[in-house]
């Protein structure tokens, strides 16, 4: 019974949340998590498959959602401004040595960590001052550029 109060209360909320006009877009944790607390779908049939299709790689357990990794590991999800603050101490050097896109991303994940949209944001981190002026920097020997000479012997076959 109990739960049924707190359903109803949620509606409540869900009904006065959608007659406000703010532009905060919906978690992508919360629909995973309506599914693991309360069994909750949403009503658009391509979301409903959609979560349906992810949600056993989930696991909701005190108050925290985790995505179930290779070797059973556990990585803790984050919302969109913890993932910032993440991919910002990876990348600065707090947790090892100034990092690029690909490294950031495993480096991260390393840290036990887990976003749905992390690849693309590792890759896509606005790149600092230091990565911009040693990124161009080409690693190549210098040399004058030769013309080609012909062979004497084989100047008849050109």
């Amino acid at each position: 019974m109990f739960e049924a109060q707190e359903y109803e209360e949620d509606e409540k909320e869900e009904s006065m949340a959608i007659g406000t006009t703010s532009s905060t877009p919906i978690e992508w944790r919360q629909p995973l998590i309506n599914y693991h607390q309360h069994g909750r779908l949403s009503k658009d049939l391509e979301r409903k498959i959609d979560i349906r299709r992810r949600a056993p790689r989930f696991l909701y357990y005190n108050d925290t959602l985790f995505r179930r990794f290779f070797g059973a590991v556990l990585l803790r999800c984050l919302s969109d401004a913890e993932a910032a603050q993440a991919m910002s101490e990876a990348h600065s050097g707090v947790c090892g040595a100034h990092q690029s896109g690909a490294k950031l991303y495993f480096q991260i994940k390393r840290m036990g960590y887990y976003m749905h949209n992390l690849a693309s944001h590792a890759y896509n981190k606005k790149v600092c001052q230091r990565s911009y002026q040693a990124g161009d920097m080409v690693l190549a020997i210098r040399r004058p550029i030769h013309t080609f000479r012909k062979n004497p012997k084989m100047r008849y076959w050109t």
